[in-house]
Order: structure tokens, then C-alpha cells, then sequence
């Protein structure tokens, strides 16, 4: 990290900092106060969407406030960064509880007071590929990550290790009470095969490198042109990726999208899953419909991310590294394909399958204040 970025940070910390305290000390904790706030989205999605509903039924009188916004890097969405961040520590300072659902940088800059109570409900189920402070280098910057912490909950009790290494936390701190957004889940009936049959591809981001997700979008296009039955396939392109130049040259049958309610609303109505490393494949198993892997960079992925798991052998999936097999596989093997693997991954991805994880989480919660 150059000299400037590190004054910048420690400037930026300061600031951050005397602003949340000036908040708390000014205005302090306010009664009932929880705030859902995500710098993911421009609205509330997935974990924080279903427990911000389970708010809004509950018959006591919850203070409820919202923040999202989505960070682009563009010079306008940088302003908006600096604007949002303020107000996020307002919030925070003022909130009994603040529940987030990915990195959140301004409140990694502050001495957070002990009544100002941080519940990470993090976006992604599983643990699968390395995030937070388990990544190389993370452990080192001007602001560490992922502190501030009281409480992370979870969906799986095989996950807790991953998550106490990824965010620094004592285990005691990390439940494993279901992840909210899987209530929909035992709520959807799958649907029947049609035609044509869908497809959907999620490839996943990857640090400083979005150039090689475009490119694989272009090869699993190009590639898909083979396909020997009709085909409806639908590209999610990840929320920190911006959408590939690509709409105007798109047949009918391609449908590209960044949209995270978009892809929950499809999964049940998809008969073949797609991706790389997105956690999606854990949320998908819950289908019992094929999963495939195209991993063209899987070495290199890692060397730099690395997994808490044997990937290949934890999710059993048929894996390639070239789009064109990936597109024979699907005219030659899926027809047939024995799905022991996708059951298994269903098994020890769903502890909780009785739809009341919204619930729980909230019933946890709600005893904190």
C-alpha cells in the first residue's frame, strides 16, 4: 500500500471517528431503534430484506430505519460513498441495533460503544470460497475489516469456524440460527420442466480482475450457440461487476441481468445451475436439479482467494475449465446425469428447512434490546 492511500486512511479514520462520536454523545442510543443498513444494493435483498419484513410484522414498536447503497467506484458514486458513510455512523451511533450484510467500511474506522450493537448477517450461506479477514493481507490494512462485530449469524453449525476466522469473532458470538432469505425456499414449489428449458450461469466476482468475468460471459455465449436442444439462459452478473457491453448483441433467448430478487425468483423455475464459486450452487441444491462448474482460472483462484473446503470433492459438481465443454456436457451428460452429488450438498446445506429462520433471527434479536 503506497504512503498517500495510507494517510488518506488513517485521515479518513480520524474523521470517521470523531463524527460517531460526536453522534453518540450528542444523541446516544435511541429506544427500539434497528437499522438495516447495506452498501451491497441500492435496496434491501435477500437476509436483510426477510428479517426487515419480520420487523415490520412485529406487533411491538420498532424504530425501524433503512440505508442502501450500491458503490460503483464512478467519481459521482465515490461522493455519494462519503455522504453515505456519514450517515451510516449516524445511525449507528444512535441505533440499538445496526444489521448489515457484507463489508461495511465506516464502521471499521470507529471505537464503537457497546450499546451500539452490530449484528453481521451475512449475504452468502456456506463456506466455500475465503472472504474477510481470511483472505492474504486483509489482517494488515490502515482499517482492519470486519471488526465491531458483536454478533454474526449464520445458517449451518459446520460453518462456524470459517466465520470466526473470517471476522475475527469468538465462536461464542456466532450462531447458527438459519439464514433468513432460505424461509422463501420451503415456501416455493419447484417448478415443472417446460420448454425450453432455462439455464442460469452466475459467475463470481473477482478482486481487481472484472475484465476476466466479461471475458468468461463471452465464452459461455459464444459456446452456448451449440447447444443442440432450445434453451432460455439467463447471465446474473454479479452486484460489483458492472453489466458487460453486451445487450444490443444478445439473441432472444439471453437474458442479462444484474438483479439478486431477479435471480431468487428464477432458481425454482431453473433446470440447470451454472457457476464458478458463487455460493448460489449451496442455495440452488435445495432444487435437486443439476450443477455444473466452468472454472477456467481455478488454480489461480486458489492461490490468491483460496477455500475453506476441497472444493471439487465438497461440491461433488462436474467442473471445467473450457466454455465449450461445459456446453457438451449439458447436450450429452445432464439428460442422464446421476444427481446423488446435488442431494448430499442439499443435505448438509439445509439444517434448518422448517421456514422459520426469519423468525428465530428475530426472536434472537429482539431479546438484545
Amino acid at each position: 500500500m503506497g504512503r498517500l492511500k495510507k494517510l488518506k486512511l488513517t485521515i479518513l479514520r480520524h474523521v470517521f471517528n470523531q463524527f460517531y462520536q460526536l453522534c453518540y454523545h450528542l444523541r446516544g442510543p435511541q429506544q427500539k431503534r434497528v437499522v438495516f443498513a447495506t452498501m451491497r444494493n441500492t435496496e434491501l435483498a435477500d437476509n436483510l430484506k426477510a428479517l426487515h419484513h419480520q420487523f415490520e410484522q412485529a406487533e411491538s414498536d420498532y424504530d425501524i430505519r433503512v440505508l442502501c447503497f450500491h458503490y460503483d467506484r464512478s467519481r459521482l458514486s465515490k461522493l455519494g460513498f462519503v455522504w453515505t458513510s456519514l450517515r451510516s455512523l449516524y445511525d449507528l451511533a444512535t441505533a440499538e441495533l445496526f444489521i448489515i450484510d457484507d463489508y461495511f467500511f465506516p464502521l471499521y474506522a470507529v471505537n464503537k460503544h457497546a450499546d451500539n450493537q452490530v449484528i453481521q448477517l451475512w449475504h452468502a450461506i456456506g463456506s466455500l470460497k475465503k472472504f474477510g479477514l481470511s483472505l492474504p493481507g486483509a489482517q494488515h490494512s490502515v482499517i482492519k475489516p470486519h471488526t465491531n462485530y458483536d454478533w454474526v449469524l449464520i445458517n449451518a453449525e459446520a460453518d462456524k469456524p470459517a466465520y470466526t476466522d473470517a471476522f475475527d469473532i469468538d465462536a461464542s458470538h456466532v450462531l447458527a440460527l438459519g439464514s433468513p432469505m432460505l424461509d422463501q425456499l420451503a415456501t416455493q414449489s419447484l417448478t415443472v420442466s417446460h420448454r425450453p428449458q432455462r439455464l442460469l450461469y452466475a459467475p463470481t466476482y473477482r478482486k481487481g480482475n472484472a475484465k476476466a468475468v466479461t471475458t468468461y460471459i463471452r465464452d459461455f455465449l459464444k459456446a452456448s450457440q451449440d447447444l443442440t436442444e432450445p434453451w432460455e439462459l439467463y447471465v446474473s452478473v454479479h452486484p460489483y461487476l458492472k453489466l458487460p457491453a453486451l445487450q444490443g448483441s444478445l439473441a432472444p433467448n439471453i437474458h442479462l441481468f444484474q438483479d439478486p430478487e431477479q435471480v431468487k425468483q428464477l432458481l425454482p423455475t431453473i433446470d440447470v445451475f451454472i457457476t464458478d464459486y458463487s455460493s448460489l450452487s449451496l442455495t440452488f441444491s435445495y432444487f435437486e436439479r443439476p450443477i455444473l462448474l466452468f472454472t477456467p482460472d481455478y488454480a489461480t483462484y486458489r492461490r490468491h482467494c483460496g477455500f475453506y473446503v476441497d472444493y471439487y470433492h465438497y461440491l461433488g459438481a462436474p467442473h471445467y475449465a473450457k466454455a465449450t465443454q461445459v456446453i457438451a456436457a449439458i447436450n450429452q451428460q445432464v439428460p442422464t446425469l446421476d444427481l446423488s452429488y446435488v442431494k448430499q450438498l442439499k443435505q448438509r446445506t439445509f439444517p434448518h428447512q422448517d421456514g422459520h429462520n426469519s423468525q428465530r433471527v428475530f426472536d434472537f434479536l429482539t431479546n438484545l434490546i
